[in-house]
């Protein structure tokens, strides 16, 4: 079944993401495309790279952003790794099924102080969401983003 998922991925995706910061009770936007693409050399390995604009309701204004990534398939499992930034190279997450086979959960990530958890759920081929907490001493974020294949 990860597999199955894994294979999927392939293709371009449009994202819309909402952030809510559950301290500040306010709420910030992001939209943009995700691109899946086989890794040059590994059958197993899709880069990913996203691209587009964080708008900040507060300060009414827009920030254009991109995150690259590379999902590694491993026996029952996939393994988000870094791709850019300084800590590139570095797990993510490691995604596995627990008890459904349309939600794939995720290993904890920590970053500095923060702790971050999500959990991906598969609607159907075309469409899947996923969702973060990320907690720590001044941070309390809810983020939401939804996954639809461009065709």
């Amino acid at each position: 079944m990860v597999k199955k998922i894994f294979e999927n991925l392939k293709g371009d995706w449009i994202i819309k993401r909402v952030i809510n910061d559950l301290n500040l009770n306010k709420s910030n936007y992001a939209n943009g495309i995700v691109s899946f693409t086989q890794s040059n050399n590994e059958i197993d390995s899709l880069n990913y790279i996203e691209n587009g604009k964080l708008l900040l309701n507060e300060k009414n204004k827009s920030i254009n952003f991109t995150r690259k990534y590379i999902y590694k398939i491993e026996e029952n499992r996939i393994n988000i790794i870094l791709d850019d930034g300084v800590t590139k190279g570095e797990l993510f997450q490691s995604l596995f099924f627990e008890n459904n086979e349309d939600v794939l959960k995720g290993s904890e990530h920590i970053c500095k102080l923060d702790k971050h958890n999500g959990i991906y759920i598969f609607i159907d081929e075309s469409n899947f969401y996923i969702e973060y907490t990320v907690n720590g001493p001044k941070t309390n974020l809810f983020i939401k983003t939804e996954y639809s294949k461009i065709k």
